[in-house]
């Protein structure tokens, strides 16, 4: 098994200096590198003409559809050049050397003791432990993310493309999710460790003064406010429809995203802003609207501040 059968796929938005030096850590160990840009236009520009010139294909998308929808044209390109496997990125993930052949050996691994591989994942992303039970060269993974995901192209046959109506958030865990329902195994690669941003930090405080109660932790990891209408909306369609499968799975992760939602709605300013958001987003749920959020709903969530003080990097 070689890295030449694997592409990197990424999908990119308003790239900086950060997607070009993502490019360049995984560019010698695959392939070849596709570049979707998921609407940029012209800002960005830049960085994807040093990613091109590089040696990567660039692919510009005249509009904005989605994470979703960016990474599957990437793959369909790679599938084109005759791929076997397709490894997804985002713009910020930086990986390690050996990182493409690590998770190669774990999947040889894994097929050798007979096992119907989905997809592989690290052991480690952002620092949070994706495999399940003791460690191990391979091991079931849970919520997995699809930034450093290693997908065989016959899966993709087997059972589609990551589902664009999602637009951006929870793409991956549908993937699993619908992975694991036919019968494949997802699996995260032991010792494997891939470096992420997950969003920024901000300190919980009430009156300007910091929240100390046990078991609380004294900071939250926010995104930017508009992705909380993707996240609750799809949240809702994931438990409808696969929380006969993986009950556990999403109870947990419902209720998890339950106390996030409301430690985010603790700290936005205006709240009323952020809970139109949240209301707007489970009666697209209900209603079956997916895809894109409305612009008029867009323009609400670009109001919205987090009114929390941001943790500078050295102090975290």
């Amino acid at each position: 098994m070689t890295a030449s059968r694997v592409w990197a796929v990424f999908s990119t938005f308003r790239p900086g200096e950060g997607a070009v030096e993502a490019v360049a850590s995984v560019a010698s160990q695959v392939g070849g590198v596709i570049v979707v840009d998921d609407g940029s236009g012209d800002r960005g520009r830049t960085a994807l003409d040093l990613i091109a010139a590089s040696g990567a294909t660039v692919v510009r998308r005249s509009s904005n559809d989605g994470i979703a929808a960016a990474l599957n044209d990437g793959i369909a390109r790679a599938r084109a050049v005759g791929a076997e496997f397709v490894l997804t990125f985002d713009q910020d993930s930086h990986v390690p050397p050996g990182f493409v052949a690590a998770l190669l050996t774990a999947y040889d691994a894994a097929v050798a003791d007979g096992v119907r591989v989905g997809l592989v994942v690290p052991e480690f992303f952002a620092g949070v432990r994706q495999q399940r039970g003791a460690p191990a060269a391979f091991g079931d993974a849970a919520n997995v993310i699809q930034s450093g995901m290693l997908v065989p192209t016959a899966v993709i046959d087997a059972i589609g493309a990551l589902r664009e109506d999602f637009f951006i958030d929870l793409v991956d865990t549908e993937f699993e999710l619908r992975a694991r329902n036919r019968g494949l195994r997802v699996l995260a690669a032991g010792g494997v460790r891939m470096e992420h941003a997950l969003g920024t930090k901000y300190r919980r405080e009430i009156f300007g003064h910091p929240v100390r109660v046990p078991g609380v932790p004294p900071e939250i990891t926010l995104s930017t406010p508009f992705r909380y209408f993707y996240r609750l909306r799809n949240r809702v369609v994931l438990d409808r429809e696969y929380f006969r499968s993986a009950p556990r799975q999403l109870l947990r992760d419902s209720v998890l995203d339950a106390i996030h939602f409301a430690n985010a709605l603790w700290v936005a300013a205006p709240r009323g802003a952020l809970a139109r958001v949240y209301r707007a987003a489970v009666v697209a749920a209900v209603r079956g609207r997916m895809g894109r959020m409305p612009a008029a709903l867009s323009s609400i969530a670009a109001q919205i501040r987090w009114n929390a003080p941001m943790i500078a990097e050295e102090d975290q």
